[in-house]
């Protein structure tokens, strides 16, 4: 659980920032949320939880999953930051559950680039 709320502030940030669509994009959250799911249940089995919480964490991290996908799949890959958001999520997913757990260390440069262009409105290279 500690794992999954140090890293969904940053998901979160990137999921309403990046506008993006099927494919690549869909891909790249749902490898990083199979990597945050799977550094959350790790997480989970070290911790000292009953057999109930434990089942829970599953469907509740299904469902972060599912939004997470929902959410990228509205948005045009001609976006200017969806390639961007494209390599921070795949920077992400390189990244060990212990660095996802710390902020400074799921700064990617490639999410330090998509960070800086969303807030300039840069367009982004393509």
């Amino acid at each position: 659980m500690i794992a999954t709320r140090a890293i969904l502030p940053t998901l979160v940030m990137i999921m309403a920032g990046a506008y993006a669509q099927a494919d690549e994009l869909t891909d790249a959250a749902q490898a990083l949320c199979d990597s945050v799911k799977s550094c959350a249940l790790e997480q989970v089995a070290q911790e000292d939880l009953t057999d109930e919480m434990r089942e829970r964490m599953g469907p509740m991290l299904d469902n972060m999953c599912k939004d997470m996908r929902s959410q990228v799949q509205s948005v045009p890959a001609d976006h200017k930051l969806y390639k961007p958001a494209v390599g921070c999520m795949r920077s992400m997913v390189s990244l060990t559950c212990q660095q996802m757990q710390d902020p400074q260390s799921a700064k990617t440069p490639e999410c330090v680039e998509y960070d800086e262009l969303a807030r300039q409105g840069a367009p982004a290279q393509p």
